[in-house]
């Protein structure tokens, strides 16, 4: 025979099972009055209004570090070293960060970086140490491998850049806190000449800085802090093109500003590559060559899209003879042939495709 334990007798558990059911368990459910509704709006714009006078004082802080960081090469060095030293000697601090922004992202910070542009990553030990090793002696051993000689050439100038990049998506990210408009642009484009400019010393470098700016965020306690359509990392060239530059045009189907614009995202993605390539001439030259194709063939896609289906049926025509790899050409055949459909024959796809997907449908071939 089972016998069961009465609840009074392990009050330990009872107390947990009160706990967890909460007060629901003993009273029934209640809507507000309207007076009571009214009351608590009245209080959540209070509690806002200083929650947002809290974060305008904490960005303004942070503003002042990056500001101060952009100056030169070195000080955007000096930024992420005291950013990479608070986060081996501060966990708690570190870990309280992560726990009020709420939600999974945070857990990707709980890793040493390495510092991407350093000889060599070592997740934020040193090779062959203990990993019950001091906070400090790991932060000490961090240092002598990632900095002074050890930095990459070019790490430097990429992380003042990101940095840059960094104050500017937070400038983005204020005004749609305050619900406020703000054109960026002529700011993004600015720094994307500014990268165009130096492509040649940064490099490869660009790419390893995304890692040392997510330190510097949770360092500097903005990581709240983000632009809904400015990307974090001055790399995403997709994003910052598509969501950002591209988008006004698009919108206002300007084909000839939205062609230009595509232009200079080749010619600064070109540059990019070609400062970026560890193969012998012959063989870059023929990266350069599918490269180009392939972000023409989206150019003209894209346009075709918008409106400019003549010009860019003629553009098409004359670049995919030129696509060699058969996947890539099978992709641009199949492109052409949905973008040559009616409207009546596109519908009519998207139809058969979505009787396809549902159950009882006709067998799929």
């Amino acid at each position: 025979m089972i016998h069961f334990n009465p609840l009074y007798k392990r009050p330990a558990l009872s107390a947990l099972i009160l706990l967890v059911m909460g007060s629901g368990f003993c009273q029934a459910q209640e809507l507000l009055s309207d007076s009571a509704r009214k009351e608590a709006t009245e209080w959540l714009k209070e509690v806002k209004t200083g929650h947002l006078n809290t974060s305008s004082a904490r960005l303004q802080k942070a503003v002042a570090a990056l500001t101060t960081a952009i100056a030169t090469e070195n000080a955007a060095m000096k930024l992420y070293v005291d950013a990479m030293k608070d986060r081996f000697l501060n966990p708690t601090s570190m870990m309280s960060r992560m726990l009020n922004r709420g939600g999974g992202g945070g857990y990707r910070m709980m890793r040493m970086p390495a510092m991407n542009g350093g000889r060599g990553g070592n997740n934020g030990r040193s090779n062959g140490s203990s990993q019950n090793e001091s906070p400090s002696s790991a932060f000490s051993n961090w240092r002598k491998q990632n900095t002074g000689n050890n930095v990459a050439p070019g790490f430097k100038k990429a992380l003042q850049l990101q940095c840059k990049w960094m104050l500017l998506c937070l400038k983005k990210a204020e005004a749609e806190k305050s619900e406020r408009e703000i054109n960026i642009s002529p700011s993004v484009l600015s720094m994307l000449d500014e990268v165009a400019a130096n492509a040649k010393d940064v490099g490869e470098q660009l790419a390893m800085v995304g890692g040392a700016s997510d330190v510097i965020r949770t360092y500097l306690n903005i990581s709240d802090y983000r632009s809904e359509t400015l990307p974090d990392n001055l790399m995403d060239l997709n994003g910052i093109f598509d969501r950002v530059l591209l988008a006004p045009y698009k919108e206002n189907k300007d084909v000839e500003n939205f062609r230009k614009l595509w232009n200079k995202r080749i010619g600064l993605e070109l540059a990019l590559l070609m400062n970026n390539t560890a193969s012998d001439k012959k063989t870059a030259e023929v990266e350069k060559a599918n490269f180009l194709l392939k972000r023409q063939w989206e150019r003209e896609k894209a346009c075709f899209e918008l409106g400019d289906q003549v010009a860019s049926l003629d553009k098409m025509k004359s670049l995919l003879p030129g696509i060699k790899d058969p996947n890539d050409k099978q992709r641009a055949i199949r492109d052409l042939e949905y973008l040559l459909l009616t409207p009546a024959e596109k519908e009519k796809l998207r139809e058969d495709r979505t009787t396809r997907r549902q159950p009882g449908g006709p067998p799929r071939f």
